[in-house]
């Protein structure tokens, strides 16, 4: 992985997308921003899911759940059900 501020990127655009094939290239702008380099072949359709209202409400609810411990710990990975019947 590589990190580089926004006036790097500009001086080096070509590079930096070359680079972004085989690595992480992270772009951070100001103190708060930080954007990834991606190329659109590496992109899947799942992505979008993350950005559907429906997938968000229900990760925050596991989320909330979470927190309220309203979970099951799985004792042993090799036998799930154990733990959860």
């Amino acid at each position: 992985m590589i990190a580089i501020s926004t006036t790097e990127l500009r001086k080096n655009l070509r590079k930096y997308l070359n680079m972004a094939n085989t690595e992480r290239v992270i772009v951070q702008c100001g103190k708060s921003e930080t954007y990834e380099i991606v190329p659109a072949r590496k992109i899947s359709d799942t992505d979008k899911y993350f950005s559907d209202p429906e997938v968000l409400a229900a990760i925050e609810r596991g989320r909330e759940d979470v927190k309220a411990g309203r979970v099951t710990r799985i004792e042993d990975p090799g036998d799930p059900w154990a733990s959860i019947l």
